[in-house]
């Protein structure tokens, strides 16, 4: 595959303003497409900007991935040996679906190639291509979603690009697993889309309890494969160019707690950045904060433990709790050096990715729950879905 027929290179004027740098300013330290396409073999993680901007009623976000890579390199490699190559922008192509296609078909290839993919523009529709690049590559996926809505009904007046979520649901061959949303906020929410949602046992975390247990996101990306981050689940105030403009919402170092969490995920492949208008953005602060959630990613990401419960590892310690009058025996795990928590689902199932179990990454809060005769809700709903 010619990855270049897709790809327009970084234009030289995007590096223009950083007059200032060292060795290890990111934009000596990363591979990009500026005149040579980068050996991409010798990278961990691939940018890939969007130029699409046809959903969102603002040209302007096709120049979203360009605003945001002249904050990114600006900053600080991490202390980790960073490998990282940028291979320039998907060309907008002459209608909305080419542009799809063809962010699907390099996804997908570097997906082949075992890269971790972070995606830069374009609307929340581009989320689509993003998980449509697994087929065939993984059996059950999990998707985090960070937004602050759910739309889960198709009408006339719905705009295509809000209403991602349902095509991820209805595709076929279907090979969602599950689905995690965090930071929604009610009042944009339609009961019905709420109720849906339930009913398939995905996970939703509104935005008052997310704030509340930040942490908690850690073991909810833990077993995430794919990461969609609107910008409009920020607060305006931090993020003035996302296409929503929400007063309330995360703040900066929240999303950028999150994403972290996000790289640290050993699952995780890919993270898309989308709804982000440079045309509306404040003083760059949009494109800092996007690019900063971008650092976090990257340092998460050197920051990964292959580590996995095995009843027989003597890194783990293991919990049996006995819930409801004996109906439930929950197994916990925990390691011993992370303090890091699993549950396991007592249904050996074709779905695992381990060894006929299936573990269900988890916190401690949730082995309390178990101790007080609580059944977690992230253990019934896997246990649902399985059945």
């Amino acid at each position: 595959m010619e990855l270049t027929d897709y790809l327009s290179p970084v234009q030289n004027a995007v590096l223009d303003d950083i007059t200032e740098s060292t060795a290890r300013t990111l934009v000596n330290v990363a591979d990009i497409y500026l005149q040579k396409f980068p050996d991409i073999h010798q990278a961990d993680l691939i940018i890939l900007g969007v130029e699409e901007y046809r959903n969102g009623n603002n040209m302007s976000v096709a120049s979203a991935a360009d605003a945001i890579r002249k904050q990114f390199y600006m900053l600080a490699q991490p202390k980790f040996n960073t490998k990282l190559a940028d291979i320039g922008n998907i060309k907008a192509g002459n209608s909305l679906n080419d542009s799809l296609f063809a962010l699907n078909a390099v996804v997908s290839h570097l997906l082949t190639l075992k890269k971790c993919i972070i995606i830069l523009g374009g609307t929340q529709d581009m989320a689509y291509a993003q998980y449509t690049a697994y087929e065939g590559i993984n059996r059950a996926l999990n998707v985090f979603c960070c937004d602050s809505t759910i739309i889960l009904k198709q009408n006339d007046h719905m705009p295509e690009w809000n209403n991602y979520l349902l095509k991820l649901i209805a595709h076929h061959p279907n090979y969602l697993f599950n689905i995690t949303h965090a930071g929604s906020q009610q009042y944009f929410i339609e009961q019905e889309s709420i109720d849906t949602f339930e009913k398939m046992n995905f996970d939703l975390y509104r935005l008052g309890g997310l704030r509340n247990a930040i942490q908690e996101t850690a073991p909810l990306l833990r077993d995430s494969d794919m990461m969609v981050f609107s910008a409009s689940c920020s607060k305006a105030s931090d993020a003035p160019g996302s296409l929503a403009g929400n007063p309330n919402g995360l703040f900066g170092e929240e999303a950028c707690q999150i994403t972290r969490y996000a790289g640290m995920s050993n699952e995780l492949t890919s993270i898309g950045f989308y709804d982000f208008a440079p045309e509306k953005d404040t003083d760059q602060r949009t494109a800092k904060l996007l690019s900063q959630s971008m650092w976090y990613f990257i340092d998460g990401y050197y920051q990964r433990k292959n580590h996995y419960p095995e009843p027989e590892s003597d890194d783990y310690t293991r919990y049996l709790v006995t819930t409801q009058n004996g109906n439930y025996d929950i197994v916990f795990y925990k390691n011993n050096f992370t303090d890091r928590w699993w549950m396991e689902i007592p249904y050996p199932n074709e779905k695992s990715k381990h060894s006929g179990k299936y573990m269900v990454p988890c916190s401690y809060t949730d082995y309390e729950l178990a101790l007080k005769d609580e059944i977690p809700d992230r253990w019934l709903k896997a246990y649902h879905k399985l059945m």
